[in-house]
């Protein structure tokens, strides 16, 4: 077995893991925990371009509606981990304070080494429970790779929604097939509710979140 095949099999392992033992928000704390040493090697082995996608996504909607995000406000990365989608915030151009949300002190530890974050939260996200995460803060709330079907569900989309400001941004990016599971139809109930107006969506080729996986990215703007 070449040392390439090894590395399919073991990234394999670990997707499937990911997929069939996270059932709760604590579950996936766990997992995080557990592979913070992985992470960031795993997923690039898998070409994981899920944070690139999300920031194309907000600049050309940017170019599109002439609303801009300022380069030197207040962002805050849910579900930092690492700090890959941190690290493409910083790429796309936005230098003005970065903040993160990762419940992992494993995971963070790993991202707090990048000197792109000024305050970390570590708090879980539930349905039900406020996050210490101000509210009414940051010009842009963006999260990659969160959303999801079995912990982070789209219930949780309104504790993200209530830490930008009136008229901020919320740029979020997940695997297609949760778009057309309950995502779409939970944005859907948010925008009829008027606590958002969406304002772009974009479906990346096939490939281009990770392994053969779709990325879905969109733009929500809090009224």
């Amino acid at each position: 077995m070449t040392d390439s095949q090894q590395a399919s099999g073991k990234d394999s392992k670990w997707i499937q893991n990911l997929y069939t033992t996270i059932k709760s928000p604590a579950d996936e704390l766990t997992y995080y925990e557990n592979t913070a040493n992985e992470y960031e090697q795993t997923l690039k082995s898998l070409n994981y371009s899920a944070p690139d996608h999300c920031m194309k996504t907000l600049k050309n909607f940017e170019q599109k509606s002439g609303t801009l995000v300022p380069k030197d406000g207040k962002f805050i990365d849910i579900g930092a981990g690492t700090g890959m989608s941190g690290e493409a915030l910083r790429r796309a151009g936005y230098t003005g304070q970065m903040d993160a949300l990762e419940p992992s002190e494993n995971m963070y530890q790993v991202a707090k080494e990048k000197n792109i974050y000024s305050n970390w939260f570590s708090d879980l996200i539930w349905p039900d429970k406020e996050t210490s995460v101000p509210s009414d803060t940051y010009d842009l709330v963006f999260s990659v790779g969160v959303f999801n079907n079995r912990s982070t569900t789209s219930n949780c989309l309104g504790e993200v929604i209530r830490m930008a400001k009136p008229g901020g941004i919320i740029a979020i990016t997940h695997n297609y097939d949760y778009w057309e599971g309950d995502y779409k139809h939970a944005v859907n109930n948010l925008v009829e509710q008027k606590t958002v107006e969406l304002k772009a969506l974009e479906i990346s080729s096939e490939g281009e979140y990770y392994g053969e996986k779709t990325a879905c990215a969109y733009i929500l703007q809090k009224l």
